[in-house]
Formats: structure tokens, sequence, C-alpha cells
């Protein structure tokens, strides 16, 4: 299956957000980014499953944008 974060990015990340923590953490475990993958995997599908089935761009709160720029114009 493919895998769709950067894991150095991502352990990078996580080392740095740490690091302020009474120990001092300085690896990552595997299943960390297995269960990352599977997070942006369901958030994928989910952003997919709610999006309605019109135009050709997938975009966040495109209803929303829509509606704000058509009562801007009146």
């Amino acid at each position: 299956m493919a895998t769709y974060i950067n894991k150095s990015a991502c352990k990078k990340a996580i080392l740095s957000m740490a690091e302020n923590r009474a120990h001092k953490f300085t690896r990552v475990g595997a299943d960390v980014f297995e269960h990352l993958d599977s997070i942006i995997v369901n958030a994928m599908r989910g952003l997919v499953h709610s999006h309605p089935s019109i135009g050709k761009t997938i975009m966040m709160g495109s209803r929303k944008r829509k509606n704000e720029e058509e009562s801007e114009n009146m």
C-alpha cells in the first residue's frame, strides 16, 4: 500500500514537538507512521465522500465561498 506521509518530515516534526517533555525522545516507532497514514487516508475518503458531485475540482468550503462571493456581488 502506498504511504501518503513523508516519514522523515513527520519524524522531525514529532521529535521537535516532544523537545519540551521531561523525557527526551530520540526515536519514532514505525507504528506511528502507519497510524498517521491511516488518519490521512480516512480524511481523504471523508473529503471525497462529503463533497458534492459537481464540478471537476475538490475544494474545501467551496459552497460557502461561492455563497459569500455571490452575496458580495449583489
